[in-house]
C-alpha cells in the first residue's frame, strides 16, 4: 500500500487560499497563547513554499520572489512591514476579530 507523503500533501492543501488562511490563523492563535513565534513562522514559510512554487514558476520569477520573501521572514525581529509584504506575496491579509470569552 502506498504511503502518503505528509509534506507534499500539506503543500498541496496550502495552495487553497481558504485552507492556508485557516492554517495560518491556527498558528497565530497558538503563538498568541504561548508567545512562541516559531510555529507561526514555520506555517508562514510552508505557505510561501506552497504558493510561490506553484504560482510563480510559470512567470520565471519564482527564485527571486521566493528569495525576497524568505529574506523578509529571516530578519530579526519580524516587522509589520515584512509581515505585510509576505502576506501580500502569498495572497493573504490580516483579519481582526474581538476575543470572545
Amino acid at each position: 500500500m502506498p504511503v502518503k507523503n505528509y509534506r507534499d500533501d500539506l503543500l498541496k492543501r496550502l495552495c487553497d487560499p481558504n485552507y492556508s488562511s485557516q492554517y495560518l490563523k491556527a498558528a497565530l492563535d497558538e503563538t498568541l497563547k504561548d508567545g512562541n513565534q516559531e510555529a507561526f513562522l514555520l506555517a508562514l514559510k510552508n505557505i510561501i513554499e506552497a504558493k510561490l512554487s506553484v504560482n510563480d514558476i510559470a512567470k520565471n520569477t519564482d527564485y527571486l520572489q521566493k528569495k525576497s520573501v524568505n529574506c523578509s521572514l529571516d530578519q530579526e525581529p519580524l516587522t509589520l512591514e515584512n509581515l505585510l509584504f509576505v502576506l501580500h506575496s502569498v495572497g493573504l491579509t490580516i483579519d481582526f476579530k474581538p476575543i470572545l470569552d
